[in-house]
């Protein structure tokens, strides 16, 4: 019987950072270029560069590479752990994906996903002759459904600008993503202290940044000034010098005398000048902004539109419908259920959905957000009955709990201990627990999956390699943990899985019968 110990270990493939905070932040030592392809420069800043790559195992999906050279951040590493520590919580539709961080001798690297559509400022003239207020509540609901998720995490992004919103993709209907979170940080929820450190864009500072002593609501006044140039097209706020616009940012009002302000509706105004009311207390907060009648308005009208154009679109064959499920949402999180749940399962299904892209996940991605009917980026338990009760499925509140806990594992002890409104469903493990595995996991696919942890080429996986990937991810778990996810799938107990044991735990998706007609897996 082989044994995890007969191999060759890996040297220094795993190395923690600490936040400002002392949080800690894992990253790995493998040479990135087996990993990566590394293609064009996307664009070069004052700390490094930003590079497309495509991962050798899945070169079907484009990758952002942010290359930071150490020199040049020496003695400040932890604020670049904060920046990683941060992006790695997160998990919304409308903010950058995190993917996995490496270091070597010279720099670090995060690995983003690569938002073709550009800089919002350079889509919208691509996209629109005519940029209309319509348009733009689009843009800013999503973005602030973004900013009312991290601040319901307790962190505020402190950059929120025209720059730092890019585009997913070069279509129509393409998500607006929050990216730079590298002066994002924690605030105190409980509002007995306040940030202080003088950070930002001037142009969209808040009064209170200037002056030293601040909170989440700085964001509010960031997004203010964003909405106010996006139906203007022209800065709430000038100076000759940065003394002079700190001044006018401070003392003066917005007016709305622009030719521009003419075409734009009375509730659109009104949300501005609640968005860059100078008293922080006096600005609502990113969920109650949601709520405003310049976002609720229309509401009945564009989902009437939306029906219509599902109901215009049936039975159609088409490339913008080909990703179609016609699975019910009860249907889709029983899947999970009946597989059962191998921890390692759980975390390749995790994995799998990083290397699809938005067009994949489509149809997923607009059930989430169907459901997620107060824009928080998370899908509560009674959100989720509601789903299941509008689409006529059986699903009582208890058989709801037991599905949300083999999703989500750890809300199994927060049930017990917390209201049911507060069990939630993460943006990625409803998309983890829902894909339809039928369709995504190919015999191609499942050999990128396997190739994600067998960097080295053995043709198993052993416990360092399972140990690298997540440190990849910045993610830690115990040898104790990794040894009983391979315990889980592996019969005959030699600490290592080979790619027959590794598609057994997909058995049940038709998979692993598939493999035995075809051809034996080729390495390229």
């Amino acid at each position: 019987m082989g044994c995890i110990c007969a191999t060759v270990p890996r040297k220094n493939q795993i190395r923690p950072m600490k936040t400002r905070n002392k949080d800690l932040v894992f990253t790995s030592t493998e040479d990135i270029s087996k990993i990566y392809v590394l293609g064009k420069v996307l664009g070069v800043g004052s700390f490094g560069k930003v590079i497309a790559a495509k991962m050798r195992s899945n070169p079907m999906k484009q990758y952002a590479i942010k290359i930071i050279e150490k020199k040049k951040v020496k003695g400040r590493e932890d604020i670049l752990a904060n920046e990683i520590f941060i992006l790695q919580k997160l998990d919304h539709p409308n903010i950058i994906k995190f993917h996995e961080v490496y270091q070597n001798r010279m720099n670090f690297y995060i690995c983003m996903d690569y938002c073709k559509g550009g800089e919002l400022v350079e889509w919208i003239p691509k996209r629109y002759k005519n940029f209309h207020e319509r348009n733009i509540k689009e843009i800013m609901k999503k973005i602030i459904s973004a900013v009312a998720y991290i601040h319901g995490q307790g962190i505020v992004h402190r950059d929120i600008k025209a720059e730092n919103i890019m585009i997913a993709n070069k279509k129509d209907d393409a998500e607006p993503k929050l990216i730079d979170f590298g002066l994002a940080n924690k605030f105190d929820t409980s509002k007995l202290r306040r940030l202080k450190s003088f950070v930002g864009t001037p142009m969209y500072m808040a009064p209170e940044v200037i002056q030293g002593k601040y909170d989440e609501k700085c964001d509010i006044w960031s997004l203010g000034v964003l909405l106010f140039t996006l139906l203007s097209g022209h800065m709430p706020f000038h100076g000759e010098s940065k003394e002079e616009l700190y001044d006018n940012i401070q003392r003066a009002n917005i007016t709305f005398t622009y030719n521009a302000w003419k075409n734009v509706s009375d509730d659109a105004k009104d949300i501005v000048r609640r968005m860059l009311q100078k008293n922080p207390n006096l600005r609502p907060s990113a969920i109650t902004l949601l709520k405003q009648e310049w976002f609720t308005k229309l509401e009945v009208f564009e989902e009437k539109q939306t029906l219509d154009h599902q109901i215009s679109q049936k039975g159609q064959a088409s490339p913008s419908n080909s990703n179609s499920d016609n699975r019910s949402i009860y249907q889709m999180l029983k899947q999970t259920a009946q597989k059962g749940g191998s921890k390692f399962r759980k975390e390749v299904m995790t994995i799998l959905v990083k290397q699809l892209n938005e067009q994949e996940l489509s149809n997923l991605i607009e059930k989430f957000k169907q459901i997620d009917v107060d824009n928080s980026g998370t899908i509560t338990i009674f959100e989720l009955r509601q789903a299941l009760i509008a689409e006529g499925s059986p699903a009582s509140i208890d058989e709801i709990e037991r599905l949300v806990e083999n999703i989500s594992p750890k809300n199994a002890l927060d049930v017990k201990k917390r209201s049911r409104p507060s069990v939630e469903l993460k943006y990625s493990e409803f998309l983890a627990s829902c894909i339809d595995e039928r369709k995504f996991l190919t015999r191609e696919k499942l050999w990128s999956l396997f190739k994600f942890f067998d960097t080295d080429n053995s043709n198993y996986i052993t416990k360092d390699d399972i140990k690298e990937a997540f440190a990849r991810n910045a993610k830690s778990f115990t040898d104790e943990q990794i040894e009983e996810m391979i315990y889980e799938i592996d019969p005959n107990h030699d600490n290592k899985i080979s790619f027959d044991e590794f598609c057994q735990m997909f058995d049940n998706a038709g998979i692993y019968q598939k493999l035995d007609d075809d051809d034996e897996v080729i390495e390229t």
